[in-house]
């Protein structure tokens, strides 16, 4: 018993939090007196909540079961998924076992609890999780380097190193290494922009499909005539900063720091420096285009841009970017993010809503007008950026 109970303390201690691996010793305290027939089941709770009775969950959720003659479990099924003896506990009145992450091929919706006296059934529906497939991590990565596709729950669809086909066009791709969370792939030497790719898992009925270098249906800012008639920048309050933030292959060479082009003839936008608390630092303000099909589905669409930031500062949660009047937290989950000097694809759908309820391009724009729009740095705290952005894009959809 004490070997099999330090054994359940580390396995649900991964699972659970700290304040619920009370629930292990709940049920490991509980009497356990001998069954005298086939398993009943009365009710399932979750391992953190035992006072709610759940009708469903999800995977990697710890449940109990609760009723009488539950212990010497032989088999626990959730739909056709079998749980691991060894992550199985079980007394009398009460079973403890993690909903297994593995998808089944024939959904039930039904734990099954077999004993050496009879099975027992009772409806669980357990949500099953949708493959997510957000793109390259940079969609103009070059014929020969290498990038991720990112997303999560890859290994669940058999999107992984060695099963995992992708292709541009029906050219196959080299598949590195994978995760939960992404796949590395080699970009084709041939590669061509705006070519399609598929992704087909082992476990997929059908293959997604993202896109590579799509230049998109327009362009919001012209970066060979910048900033443009009617534009203006702040560029002149930072006079160690390139005209009008604006860098070239000839720049690059000059300044310290300066990352890489991402590719040879596409220029790209740079802010070094410091912007206090609600501060307003315009590295552009003007007018955009709004193509007659943003303007008239933005849901269907994204704005994209290919941004890098310095591994010193990396943008927080505080940090704010005013695109026209929408605010863009591009650390709101928290994260930061920083991508160590290289060039990393942002995808903003149009019709996003932010804190205040403004939407990125609202519903009904007239495409004849055109569009008030800005670029300004105005984080929630004192911040020192390093933030250089390429090539905005309105892209539809895959």
């Amino acid at each position: 018993m004490n070997i099999r109970y330090l054994f359940l303390v580390t396995l649900l201690f991964s699972l659970l939090g700290c304040n619920d691996i009370v629930e292990v010793d709940s049920v490991l305290q509980s009497e356990n007196k001998p069954s005298t027939g086939a398993p009943v089941i009365d009710k399932i709770v979750l391992a953190s909540d035992k006072e709610i009775p759940i009708t469903q969950a999800n995977f990697e959720d710890v449940i109990r079961i609760e009723g009488q003659n539950l212990g010497n479990v032989i088999s626990l099924k959730i739909n056709d998924i079998e749980v691991d003896a060894k992550e199985i506990y079980s007394s009398y009145d009460k079973i403890l076992a993690p909903i297994p992450r593995e998808l089944p091929q024939e959904v039930t919706n039904t734990v099954y609890v077999t004993t050496e006296l009879g099975t027992a059934s009772v409806p669980l529906i357990i949500s099953l999780p949708n493959l997510v497939i957000d793109g390259l991590y940079n969609e103009f990565a070059q014929p020969g380097d290498t990038t991720t596709i990112s997303g999560d729950d890859f290994d669940l669809y058999g999107i992984t190193a060695e099963s995992a086909d992708i292709r541009f066009g029906d050219v196959p791709v080299n598949i590195l290494e994978s995760s939960r969370t992404s796949v590395t792939i080699q970009i084709p030497a041939n590669a061509q922009p705006g070519s399609r790719i598929s992704i087909q898992g082992d476990k997929m009925s059908e293959p997604a499909y993202i896109s590579y270098a799509d230049p998109g249906v327009s362009q919001l800012f012209n970066f060979n005539n910048w900033p443009g008639e009617g534009a203006f920048t702040h560029a002149s309050q930072f006079p160690d900063a390139p005209t009008n933030f604006l860098y070239d292959a000839s720049t690059v060479e000059l300044i310290d720091g300066a990352p890489e082009m991402i590719s040879p003839d596409m220029k790209y936008i740079r802010f070094n420096g410091d912007v206090g608390a609600w501060g307003w630092m315009v590295m552009w303000a003007g007018y955009i285009n709004i193509p007659a099909e943003v303007a008239a589905n933005p849901s269907e669409y994204d704005i994209r841009f290919e941004l890098n930031t310095s591994s010193v500062y990396p943008l927080n949660s505080f940090a704010r970017i005013m695109f026209g009047n929408f605010g863009w937290y591009p650390a709101s989950s928290g994260v930061p993010i920083n991508t160590q000097g290289k060039w990393m694809t942002m995808r903003i759908p149009a019709n996003s809503l932010d804190k205040e309820g403004n939407q990125l391009i609202p519903e009904g724009c007239d495409p004849a007008t055109k569009f008030a729009f800005t670029i300004v740095f105005s984080p929630e705290s004192e911040q020192t950026f390093d933030v250089s952005f390429c090539n905005f894009r309105f892209v539809k959809r895959n």
